[in-house]
C-alpha cells in the first residue's frame, strides 16, 4: 500500500511532487472527467462554471481555458482518490499531522462544492500567472499531449504525462502557454487546507 502513496520524483531543488496514479483511482478520474464533460455540453453548463483564475474575466475581456466546472461532491466523498491525495499530502507535506487535519476546500453551499475541478482546454487556450487558495494544490492530468505546466518563480517546467499528479505549496506562481495543438487538453486541479482546530 504505501508504494502508491510514494511521489514518482520530486523536480529537483523545489518542492513540486510528482505521482503515478493508480489505476483504480485513475477510472475514478474518468468517471469524473465524463461528469464533467456532460456539463461542458449541457445547454445550461455554463451555469456550472467554475469562474477562477484560469478561466473567463469578463471585467477584462480576457478567456482562458474553454471551460471549466467543479467536481460532484458525491463523487469526490465516495472516491478513493480523496483517501489517497489526502493520505500523500500528510506523509510528504505535513507529516507531524494526523491526516484528519487535512480537508478539501469548500465552499458550503455553493454550486462550486469542492476546490476540485476539471479544466478543459483547447487550440488557443492559455493559464496566466496564478497561484491557488488554500495550503497545498494539485494538477491531475488526465489527457495532456505534453503540454507543460510552468513554475514561473521556480524557472522550471513538468511536462504533465498523461495518468501523473504533481503537488506543492498553494502560493507556488504557475502557468501554461498558449496551446497550439488542436486537441483537447483535459486536467483536474485541487485545494487542500490545514483545520488547525482538529486537535484529534
Amino acid at each position: 500500500m504505501q508504494e502508491i502513496l510514494q511521489p514518482k520524483f520530486i523536480i529537483p531543488n523545489t518542492p513540486i511532487h510528482v505521482f503515478d496514479i493508480p489505476s483504480y483511482i485513475m477510472k475514478e478520474i474518468d468517471g469524473m472527467v465524463k461528469e464533467s464533460t456532460k456539463w461542458k455540453y449541457h445547454p445550461l453548463g455554463e451555469l456550472r462554471a467554475s469562474e477562477n483564475a484560469a478561466y473567463r474575466h469578463p471585467e477584462d475581456g480576457y478567456e482562458y481555458n474553454t471551460f471549466q466546472c467543479t467536481i460532484s461532491p458525491r463523487l469526490v466523498e465516495e472516491s478513493l482518490m480523496m483517501a489517497w491525495i489526502i493520505r500523500a499530502a500528510n506523509i510528504h507535506f505535513i507529516p507531524e499531522k494526523h491526516h484528519r487535519s487535512i480537508r478539501f476546500r469548500k465552499l458550503i453551499g455553493h454550486f462550486d462544492g469542492y476546490e476540485i475541478w476539471t479544466n478543459f482546454s483547447n487550440k488557443g487556450d492559455s493559464n496566466p500567472r496564478h497561484d491557488h487558495g488554500g495550503w497545498l494544490s494539485g494538477v491531475i492530468y488526465h489527457t495532456n499531449h505534453g503540454h507543460p505546466t510552468y513554475f514561473n518563480d521556480l524557472d522550471v517546467e513538468y511536462e504533465g504525462k498523461d495518468g501523473t499528479m504533481i503537488m506543492f505549496p498553494s502560493d507556488t506562481v504557475h502557468s501554461c502557454k498558449e496551446q497550439t495543438e488542436d486537441k483537447e487538453r483535459i486536467t483536474l486541479a485541487f485545494n487542500l487546507i490545514i483545520d488547525e482546530n482538529f486537535d484529534g
